[in-house]
């Protein structure tokens, strides 16, 4: 049985989540407590933004689709930039899909194929989460080793593709109903907001 960790805190602050396979070739998503004395993301001695305050941090928020979410990631701890506004974004949107992926493992454990198509539909969500847990951990990685924007923009275009598909999946069958319509809106909204400032961050550099 899949088992996480939690930590109390003003959000769930964990690491990526990581992907493998199983014995039965089936991936797995194992989530990884996040330790807050991990250093910031490096860009090559090259920042994007050399400083940004709280208050610029605000200003920032108010250009994304989805501010209040935005602006509870501002106030967390280690967040004074742009660059780790993004990577926290990142790692917890990881952390959520993670969750989701665990979620759906279970409703297919405990649902069984009933000929009604469920089961593989829910299959193909769960992949779908995986597939997005890989991307956002890629983009963390570009990220901290000062990769250009232009590939964060292309990483963060898969992903914004795997994290609606579950919701695709479903509003092609509507007969069927998902487990987690909670979580595939929320999911997509955290995405969307790494897309937004991933772009400004764009905008931003020389």
């Amino acid at each position: 049985m899949f088992r996480f960790r939690h930590i109390i805190a003003a959000l769930i602050l964990v690491a990526a989540s990581a992907v493998s396979l199983n014995s039965a070739g089936a991936r797995v998503v194992h989530p990884i407590v996040f330790n807050p004395t991990a250093a910031a993301p490096a860009s090559d001695g090259r920042r994007l933004f050399a400083t940004a305050g709280h208050d610029e941090l605000m200003a920032l928020c108010q250009q994304m689709h989805y501010k209040t979410l935005c602006t509870t990631m501002a106030t967390l701890p280690g967040v004074a930039t742009p660059e780790q506004l993004l990577d926290t974004s990142l790692r917890i949107t990881a952390v959520k899909a993670a969750m989701a992926a665990m979620k759906l493992d279970a409703a297919i454990r405990s649902g069984g194929d009933k000929g009604d198509g469920m089961a593989s539909s829910l299959q193909s969500c769960r992949e779908s989460y995986a597939s997005l847990v890989d991307s956002l951990n890629s983009t963390r990685d570009t990220l901290k080793s000062g990769g250009s924007s232009a590939d964060l923009m292309t990483e963060l275009s898969a992903a914004g593709t795997f994290s609606t598909d579950c919701e695709d999946i479903f509003d092609e069958r509507p007969e069927l109903q998902s487990p987690i319509p909670g979580a595939q809106r929320h999911i997509s909204r955290l995405v969307s907001n790494c897309l937004d400032l991933a772009a400004i961050i764009k905008e931003q550099q020389p």
